[in-house]
């Protein structure tokens, strides 16, 4: 299989292309997977089911960013918790979709992104992206120290539908469109590499904008992801793994910035899980139709695996024994 030699983010070398043509169909995943893992950052690559994959892709370094133009039929890739975790992703990945779709997830968010318009990355922590038409991407990786804005505020803004058509985005994508042919052809002179830089002031503006526009709906979007976690507990009471960190790798975010979400409501992630538990439980041993089951059998249903665990919380919580409860009720 020949070797896909091309450049990580920081590493001088001359542009480069991978095109899948080059081998075998079986070959493919493998090898899209790993030019993918040293163009930009190791990634997990997932072609669609039951179609042949194909892609290609170009780029190479200006100045402080790399340029890539990226073709390629249906798949899925994900920056997974454990390759966020290695610390080799302190880059933002800006995407313009050229032609088709594509979904983006990462803190939280899920956004279909259609041709003419951006979305951004934080390599540093996990996302996925998904496409389920043939897409034609152009990437600009940019180390996080070009910008002078801080992943924590680029979090208000990753994985957002960043308009291409108008405004600073209007001037972006045909400039990061030549930057990128210029990049491809290797014409790289100290001129390009002033324009490059140039480029990186751009890319600041769109975001710097961006976060502008969403300062009126962060609040919103706090409350929204919050009501989808409370949801996504309900739906998983009775699973006694469900945990804080399974939470948070579902929606996307990290375990603290779970834990600061459900802290604005003056709860922890825990005690709110215990509570809703509780209020199960409470609520089916006061259902007759239900007076076949054991005490034992409804708080297994609900999350508690241990009976004498679950009537102490009960009792602190009631004032009675969930024995006790039941009989009152009826």
């Amino acid at each position: 299989m020949p070797a896909a030699v091309v450049r990580r983010p920081g590493e001088e070398t001359m542009a480069t292309r991978v095109d899948t043509a080059a081998v075998a169909p079986a070959d493919r995943k493998g090898y899209w997977a790993e030019a993918s893992a040293r163009m930009f950052v190791p990634l997990e690559f997932e072609p669609a089911p039951r179609r042949p994959f194909s892609g290609w892709m170009q780029g190479g370094p200006l100045a402080d960013v790399q340029l890539c133009e990226l073709a390629a039929t249906p798949h899925v890739v994900a920056r997974t918790p454990r390759l966020a975790d290695t610390g080799d992703g302190a880059y933002f990945k800006l995407n313009l979709v050229v032609e088709g779709q594509m979904i983006v997830r990462q803190d939280g968010r899920e956004t279909l992104i259609g041709a003419g318009d951006f979305t951004i990355c934080d390599c540093a922590r996990p996302y996925a992206i998904e496409t389920r038409t043939p897409l034609r991407l152009l990437i600009c990786m940019l180390p996080q120290e070009a910008l002078s804005i801080t992943p924590e505020r680029m979090a208000r803004i990753t994985a957002t539908s960043v308009p291409g058509g108008h405004g600073v985005g209007w001037l972006l994508a045909p400039f990061l469109d030549r930057l990128a042919r210029l990049a491809q052809a290797g014409a790289v002179t100290s001129e390009v590499e002033r324009a490059a830089q140039s480029a990186v002031s751009l890319v600041e503006n769109l975001c710097t904008a961006q976060l502008r526009e969403r300062s009126g709906l962060d609040a919103s979007a706090r409350d929204e992801l919050a009501r989808r976690m409370r949801e996504y507990i309900d739906e998983h009471l009775g699973d006694p793994d469900l945990t804080p960190d399974r939470i948070a790798a579902a929606h996307h975010v990290s375990r603290r910035y779970l834990y600061k979400l459900f802290a604005a409501d003056g709860v922890s992630v825990s005690r709110w899980i215990r509570e809703r538990r509780l209020e199960r439980c409470r609520r089916d041993l006061a259902n007759p139709v239900l007076g076949d089951l054991s005490v034992s059998a409804i708080a297994l249903r609900h999350g508690f695996t241990d009976p004498a665990h679950f009537s102490r919380l009960f009792r602190a919580a009631y004032g009675v024994t969930p024995s006790q409860y039941r009989r009152d009720a009826a």
